[in-house]
């Protein structure tokens, strides 16, 4: 059985061969409505900083439902990774809006500029599952514990205890791990859970892998 797919901020890296400085004069020389460049305050923004990285910010109109909002790139290494999407007149935009600006960047500046430049663009996926945040082990262990529990016991009753054990040292032996907030998603937007059971299932989770963290330490 497959997972649903559960829909994420998307990350987008700008990589160059050369040098930073080529990726912002490329991105720049594409700016035009309905981007803008908003210098006054990337400058206002690295004055705050200590080291002598660059930013670049830039503005995008509002479109469709979406306001108003800045795009940040922070300087990579010799590239630029967007850093925040921030809209104007509302507190947040959430995932879906957040991503059809970013895609719009994508469209708009970083693609052309891409071509005239020869940077690379690395624009993750708008959707995950849980086989992207865990290993094997863990994961077959977590959905064995979901769909056999009571779900409104969470792991209360002994035979769910156990499986809830199971994937807790499973996962603390694994290369991968989810962190609350995904394991909450994937609970109550997957598993259909009670969000007042997920979010105990997450705490009881980053207890127990902070405790076996914790007695590995004090046995090294």
């Amino acid at each position: 059985m497959t997972d649903k797919n559960i829909e994420v901020f998307q990350n987008l890296h700008l990589k160059s061969h050369t040098s930073a400085r080529s990726v912002r004069t490329a991105i720049l020389a594409q700016v035009q409505g309905p981007w803008h460049h908003d210098l006054e305050r990337e400058e206002d923004l690295r004055s705050h900083v200590a080291d002598d990285e660059d930013a670049i910010v830039l503005v995008r109109d509002a479109f469709d439902d979406v306001d108003e909002s800045c795009l940040v790139l922070w300087q990579e290494g010799d590239g630029y990774k967007v850093t925040n999407i921030v809209p104007r007149n509302i507190g947040e935009l959430g995932i879906t809006k957040y991503n059809a600006i970013l895609r719009d960047f994508v469209a708009k500046l970083a693609e052309p500029a891409a071509r005239a430049s020869g940077f690379e663009i690395e624009l993750s996926s708008p959707h995950q599952s849980l086989d992207d945040w865990l290993d094997a082990e863990p994961a077959i262990a977590l959905r064995r514990f979901s769909r056999l529990a009571n779900k409104s016991t969470g792991a209360g009753h002994p035979m769910d205890q156990e499986r809830w054990y199971a994937f807790l040292i499973a996962t603390h032996h694994a290369s991968k791990r989810l962190d609350t907030d995904q394991l909450v998603r994937w609970l109550v937007e997957v598993e259909h859970w009670s969000e007042d059971m997920a979010h105990e299932l997450a705490i009881d989770y980053e207890f127990a892998l902070g405790l076996l963290e914790q007695y590995d330490r004090s046995r090294s």
